[in-house]
């Protein structure tokens, strides 16, 4: 038997915690259709009687923590919360049943239990100081937020899912499906997961990087906004990252740690980004051919920028299209 904890907190986003209760569910039926396969115990916690959702529902979880502390899980799920900035999270870490979450989630890690959690929902492993020294990823437009509160955690965004350790992290509220099917995978193996996914109709995916806006990756480093202004006016023409430096009148080793401290990445990284970022946006929303798309992003070679959307998107430019 293996048990499977949802921790549910008030204004956890109902998509994502009727996600995690539909797919091991479903892993529930499969396992008992087969007969003689181990079997999945699945129970809510909450710290008070009633849960209120993002949506304003009202809930009552299985059990309360207080009562169930000792209480062994083989994987505890934190669902996405539905908190959009990084002023609503500072709020919701300061509640007393917030601080009394965290606690708990550090105990139960403590005891070996193995944690998942996405979207905003990650920032409750960091604030627990559980993900220090490790690989994450969240929501992708609350990664700026994440990455300078928690300078100590190595942040990925474009990822849909982080395995570190114990420790599952998943990105924006829907990339709930992808955490879930890599839990059912691990307590029931890769035939039950693959099943739950024909049923639920659910595509692996592996990277948000073909979803985010650049309009909506906000940080505050006016330096690094300088620089993105400057590479989107000059996109069609060579670049480097000595030139994007002179232009603002700083050395190579200071812009590239002003650019690593804002969005994690390198000088070179983030030129290609933010020229991959405009690519997708052509393809999406025009009929231009892919050689004038590339051109026009400063890729001379079409093949080049294909391999490039394939690598950092996980999708073909058609599929785009």
């Amino acid at each position: 038997m293996k048990t499977i904890t949802i921790l549910v907190m008030d204004g956890v986003f109902d998509s994502s915690l009727s996600i995690t209760l539909d797919t091991l569910h479903a892993a529930q039926a499969i396992l008992a259709a087969r007969g003689g396969a181990p079997q999945l115990q699945v129970r809510t916690i909450a710290l008070k009687a009633h849960i209120t959702t993002g949506a304003g529902l009202r809930m009552k979880a299985d059990l309360r923590i207080k009562a169930a502390r000792q209480a062994a899980s083989d994987w505890i799920i934190v669902p996405g919360l539905g908190y959009r900035s990084d002023q609503e999270l500072g709020a919701c870490f300061a509640r007393s049943d917030t601080v009394q979450a965290m606690r708990w989630l550090a105990a139960a890690a403590a005891d070996k239990a193995k944690i998942a959690a996405s979207c905003s929902a990650a920032f409750l492993l960091a604030q627990a100081g559980l993900l220090n020294g490790r690989k994450a990823t969240t929501a992708w437009w609350l990664a700026p937020a994440f990455r300078a509160r928690y300078p100590a955690v190595h942040l990925d965004e474009t990822r849909i899912l982080v395995r570190d350790g114990p420790f599952l992290t998943a990105g924006a509220a829907l990339s709930q499906l992808d955490l879930m099917l890599a839990i059912v995978s691990d307590v029931a193996g890769q035939s039950v997961a693959h099943l739950c996914s024909r049923y639920l109709l659910i595509d692996q995916r592996s990277s948000q990087a073909r979803y985010m806006m650049r309009d909506h990756l906000e940080h505050e480093d006016r330096t690094v906004i300088a620089a993105e202004h400057w590479i989107d006016a000059h996109l069609a023409q060579p670049m480097s990252v000595t030139a994007l430096s002179s232009e603002l009148a700083l050395s190579p080793k200071t812009l590239a740690r002003r650019i690593k401290a804002a969005t994690g990445i390198s000088p070179i990284k983030f030129i290609q980004r933010r020229r991959l970022s405009h690519a997708a946006h052509l393809l999406e929303t025009t009929a231009l051919p892919i050689e004038t798309v590339a051109a026009q992003v400063g890729y001379q070679d079409s093949t080049a920028l294909r391999k490039l959307i394939k690598r950092e998107f996980g999708v073909t430019p058609s599929t785009l299209r």
